[in-house]
């Protein structure tokens, strides 16, 4: 929890583009970067910095820079905070930080930034089971900032907003602010990452041909990114390609392709269950994981099949369980769930 006291005033966009991989059905969420620390320089009188005459141009915009730095701690705190109630507590700190910020200079991107970074996280768990989220105030804040400075991180903000409308189910603005970042992208891995969301949102909406177009091209942009992401990205895009496939009636290619994730890292599955990452609707991950399964039970020597076709038996189940009654992929995960125990019970 151990933060320099001497952070940045600004936040630099390729670190922030250094840290990000995020999905959609299999999405990581961002992950903000550690604050960076001001190089050591000569100290200088006053009326020679600028922000001196920043402050005079715009009042106010000193204690601003204060509050934002004080925010930032917080917020890089929040993120390595594992209990869950104690993590929405820094964040609400940060957040009134943020937004007191913004409030003094509303001219200033940055805070605004950070405010909608910080509300698109917010996560508190309910005594009921559910979770209190800030999602539509999230997406009110990085409109403003789109309006406040069109080109602040661009890419970013469409990439924030496609996650955001993907959660309220609203696919088709997902994937025009997916597009819109894509259009200002550069690195290989954040284009393989939001190429990848993309196509997952196409198959959400049902268009399962453009959806397997996509995840090529994800695959194809994160095979050559050489940054230490590419793994998990390249895996995470197989196994949406494997889905989308499947549910083209391609049962053998999503096989294959789902073989081909797992052996991206080292025969795991683990990519779908780490940090960050999540599934809209939350069933699906048992989607991938029945898929995960079959796919190595086809590969297995004979003493080990039944095992790995048990644990598909066990994904198919839940997926039916957990998924909506008018999930449109329901009928086929009833059929590889009724092929699964047909191949268990020797029939």
């Amino acid at each position: 929890d151990t933060v320099s006291d001497t952070v940045s005033d600004t936040v630099s966009v390729s670190a922030r583009r250094a840290s990000r991989h995020a999905w959609c059905a299999a999405l990581l969420l961002l992950a903000l970067p550690a604050p960076l620390v001001a190089q050591d320089a000569p100290a200088r009188p006053l009326d020679q910095t600028a922000d001196f005459w920043r402050e005079v141009r715009q009042p106010g915009y000193r204690r601003s820079r204060e509050l934002t730095r004080l925010g930032q701690r917080m917020l890089v705190r929040a993120m390595d905070e594992r209990r869950p109630h104690v993590r929405a507590a820094i964040l609400e700190g940060a957040i009134l930080r943020f937004r007191r910020a913004h409030e003094l200079v509303p001219a200033d991107p940055e805070p605004l930034y950070l405010l909608a970074r910080s509300t698109a996280r917010y996560e508190r768990p309910r005594d009921d089971g559910s979770t209190e989220r800030r999602d539509q105030e999230s997406i009110a804040l990085w409109e403003e900032l789109r309006a406040v400075d069109p080109d602040f991180a661009p890419d970013e903000v469409g990439f924030e907003l496609g996650i955001l409308y993907t959660k309220a189910g609203d696919f088709d603005r997902a994937a025009a602010e997916y597009e819109a970042a894509l259009a200002r992208v550069v690195p290989d891995g954040f284009a393989a990452t939001t190429r990848a969301n993309l196509a997952e949102v196409h198959m959400m909406a049902g268009r399962l041909e453009r959806a397997v177009e996509e995840y090529a091209r994800a695959v194809t942009l994160a095979e050559r990114d050489s940054s230490p992401g590419a793994g998990p990205t390249l895996s995470l895009a197989l196994f949406g390609a494997a889905v989308a496939l499947d549910r083209l009636g391609e049962h053998a290619s999503a096989l294959d392709h789902a073989s081909r994730a797992q052996s991206v890292m080292g025969g795991s599955m683990g990519v779908l269950r780490q940090e960050g990452v999540f599934f809209e609707p939350a069933s699906e991950i048992h989607y991938y994981e029945g898929l995960g399964h079959l796919a190595l039970a086809a590969h297995a020597p004979l003493d080990e099949r039944r095992a790995h076709l048990a644990r598909a038996r066990t994904s198919w189940r839940q997926y039916l369980t957990l998924a909506p009654r008018d999930d449109p992929w329901r009928g086929l995960a009833e059929r590889h769930l009724r092929a699964v125990e047909a191949r268990l019970e020797g029939r």
